[in-house]
């Protein structure tokens, strides 16, 4: 139970315990040092081997202890050196041990122009060794984007410039500011937050990640590395146009596409419809040209095919006509050779058959002698009173056989 320390007690003094639980209960319950950001000069930097690191920083005439445990310190670059400036968040408290006020820092990020430059840095090359700077992963960005997403302040010249460029380039894409700090403490954090809500806008085709010119310091938290990180990882293609044109930031290393302002990362994204319009114009006015010509030489081939198809089939005909010629003149050939060839065998059968001929025979006197209708071919079959048939060429004999005699 904690002693009330407004009423004074002159006969028992408090415990070094109870002022000690005062002040810490004081301080703990203290919103504004619950969470705080702390400025100053970088002092007494130890790297402890538990992965503490413990420093001070220096006022102009006070200073404070600090310390940043492992499990924050392991995301800590080497960068930091004493005597740097230094921007400190975390949490005021009492540290009982030893009744001292002291930091208990969650990040450190570097105010002068050294330190950011060595910080930035030592941030370049482990990033780029670990790759996500290599052109390979870097996406194309859509011709003719249908959603494109700014993060931007919603109050800077940037999104003025962007607005104008896609209502002078571009007005049939659709534009969705996502309002952020992009400068100051908290910066890093709110642009790490609203380039993840951009990127979840439903049919988002690109992201703008934008902001004007200003001091060197105040395009810091585009070197932020979780920033650096959301900018590699995000899953719609981002186009960065940070500050000046002498300017480059880890995000521009890490985008999809870096452009050395907002207006020129604007122009980027949104295409000049009056360009396109006049491109497409030639492109029509070329592919007229390109279809008049090819249709005049497709009929000047055509034209030739036929020419070449006329002569052919004309060659063609004379020599079938020819070809048919020599066969009807071999036809006739053959046909009278064979006519005559047959005609000497006709003759030489005429022949064959009028030597045999019976009406030959009869002329010459021979004529065909039958006993009862049959052929007489030998004497033996005749006998006395046989009826003989004499076959003559006018006429026939008929008589009896009276005997008959035998040639030894």
């Amino acid at each position: 139970m904690i002693r009330n320390l407004s009423v004074r007690n002159a006969d028992r003094p408090f415990t070094v315990d109870e002022v000690v639980l005062r002040v810490k209960n004081l301080i703990e319950y203290d919103e504004f040092l619950a969470h705080i950001a702390v400025e100053g000069e970088l002092t007494d930097l130890k790297r402890h081997v538990s992965g503490h690191v413990y420093f001070a920083l220096k006022g102009k005439s006070a200073s404070m202890n600090c310390v940043m445990f492992r499990s924050d310190a392991q995301g800590m670059l080497l960068w930091p050196e004493v005597g740097d400036r230094v921007l400190v968040t975390g949490a005021v408290r009492l540290y009982e041990a030893r009744g001292t006020v002291q930091i208990y820092a969650k990040k450190m990020f570097p105010l002068g122009q050294s330190a950011a430059a060595r910080a930035k840095e030592e941030l370049r090359r482990r990033l780029e060794r670990e790759g996500l700077f290599d052109p390979g992963r870097k996406r194309k960005i859509p011709a003719y984007p249908s959603v494109v997403a700014c993060v931007t302040s919603d109050t800077g010249a940037a999104v003025r410039d962007v607005m104008r460029q896609r209502a002078n380039r571009f007005p049939a894409a659709q534009l969705i500011v996502v309002p952020t700090l992009v400068q100051g403490i908290h910066a890093a954090e709110n642009l790490t937050a609203a380039l993840r809500r951009a990127a979840a806008v439903r049919g988002v085709d690109v992201i703008l990640l934008v902001r004007g010119g200003g001091a060197k310091e105040d395009l810091n938290p585009f070197d932020n590395e979780d920033l650096v990180r959301e900018v590699a990882r995000c899953t719609v293609p981002v186009v960065t146009g940070i500050g000046h044109e002498i300017d480059e930031s880890l995000c521009d290393l890490a985008a999809d596409m870096h452009q050395p302002t907002p207006t020129a990362a604007a122009a980027a994204v949104f295409p000049d419809r009056l360009n396109e319009l006049a491109a497409l114009k030639d492109a029509q006015k070329n592919v007229n040209a390109e279809m008049v010509r090819r249709l005049e030489a497709e009929s000047a081939c055509l034209e030739n095919i036929l020419k070449e198809m006329n002569g052919t089939a004309e060659r063609r005909l004379q020599e079938s006509a020819v070809r048919l010629d020599a066969a009807d003149d071999r036809l006739k050939r053959n046909a009278s050779s064979a006519i005559a060839e047959n005609s000497l065998k006709l003759s030489g059968f005429k022949r064959a058959l009028d030597n045999l001929s019976p009406v030959r025979l009869a002329r010459r006197g021979y004529s065909l002698v039958r006993i009862d209708g049959q052929p007489l071919l030998k004497a033996a079959q005749a006998f006395a009173g046989a009826v003989l048939t004499v076959q003559m060429l006018d006429g026939d004999v008929n008589g009896i056989v009276q005997h008959m005699s035998k040639r030894s």
